[in-house]
């Protein structure tokens, strides 16, 4: 009876003694490699150095240690050099290594939010403001300091951070709108950046200005820094709402001054006009993209009922029976760009 009993499994034994073939032997390891980097990340406490994300802009650079719970652990700002792009990829290296000393980690995976384009195949950037425009800035960068580093738009990497954990963690289809000098976005989809063919998905500053709007508002038609003429970013951006302020009223105001002295009747009518534009960029994006919510990035978003005055506007410009998506602050404020670098780069640090 002991025998028969035992059979089965003395054929199952001998069935799994047979050596895997080579091939899927390393694979397997690979596999089961990659679940343990998961496993662990997850398991780390919470305040265990995980991932850095540096903010590269065209007048500062910040860095930020992030911990497992994707909370910022330290941080620290330095002016960004133009001089060269040696000078600057200079600077960058010693950032890295400072974040690196106090995470107490040689390899810990860094990634880079910048302003303009990042082409995800070649690592080429073009970005106007910064010396490193048309240069190969996070593959150059890896060859002086090692490890994982990765490079990308700043506006999607702050609709990453706030699609993962952030405002929109209960949406599945998130575009983030970046309101600052310029006006940029991304887009993500169950929590992973869709940057699309040339890493262009989300530059919605560059779409043309409605003519209807142009006319009604008898609004001036500006030279872009992307060399094109009307593009939104001339009059919704900051500098953009400063432009409309000259155009509607005659005199030169900044956004901070309209946004904080909003009963003075002149920054009203700068307001109004400027919220009918932004209401109809939004809903070319809803047309686009039709995203479930829309979160609001940049010095902008900082302006007081922001976010009523977009809803009204969007409530106006879009078509019948069409459901607004939700318009929400930011959960993380001015540091969800490098907490979403951050977030590349560890999942790409977690992927190899």
């Amino acid at each position: 009876m002991s025998s028969i009993l035992s059979a089965p499994f003395t054929i199952a034994a001998r069935q799994t003694s047979a050596p895997l073939p080579r091939c899927r032997f390393l694979s397997t390891v690979a596999v089961l490699l990659q679940i343990a980097r998961i496993i662990m990340a997850h398991a780390s406490p919470p305040h265990r150095p995980v991932a850095a994300g540096i903010d590269l802009g065209g007048t500062k650079i910040e860095a930020t240690l992030f911990g497992a719970d994707l909370l910022a652990i330290t941080a620290r700002r330095t002016p960004t050099p133009n001089a060269s792009y040696g000078a600057l990829l200079a600077a960058l290296e010693h950032e890295v290594q400072w974040l690196r000393r106090q995470a107490g980690c040689e390899d810990l995976p860094v990634g880079i939010g910048m302003p303009g384009l990042v082409d995800a195949q070649t690592g080429v950037t073009f970005a106007a403001n910064l010396s490193a425009n048309g240069q190969r800035l996070s593959p150059d960068l890896r060859d002086r300091v090692g490890g994982t580093v990765v490079a990308a738009n700043d506006s999607q990497c702050f609709t990453l951070s706030e699609s993962c954990g952030g405002a929109a963690r209960n949406h599945r289809r998130v575009f983030g709108l970046a309101l600052g000098t310029g006006v940029g976005g991304g887009l993500c989809q169950d929590g992973r950046l869709v940057p699309g063919l040339n890493g262009m998905a989300g530059e919605i500053g560059h779409y043309g200005i409605s003519a209807l709007l142009a006319r009604t508002h008898d609004l001036p038609l500006l030279t872009c820094g992307c060399g094109r003429v009307g593009c939104y970013e001339t009059l919704i951006s900051g500098t953009g709402m400063a432009n409309l302020a000259t155009a509607l009223i005659g005199a030169p105001r900044t956004a901070r001054s309209i946004g904080a002295h909003l009963d003075d009747p002149g920054n009203q009518r700068v307001m109004a006009v400027w919220a009918d534009l932004a209401g109809e960029l939004l809903h070319t994006i809803m047309l686009h993209v039709d995203p479930d919510c829309i979160v609001l990035g940049g010095g902008l978003s900082n302006i007081p009922d922001l976010d009523t005055y977009l809803a009204a506007a969007v409530d106006r410009a879009a078509l019948p029976r069409a459901r607004r998506p939700e318009i929400l602050k930011p959960a993380f404020g001015d540091s969800s760009g490098c907490r979403g670098a951050a977030l590349l780069a560890r999942d790409l640090h977690n992927r190899m």
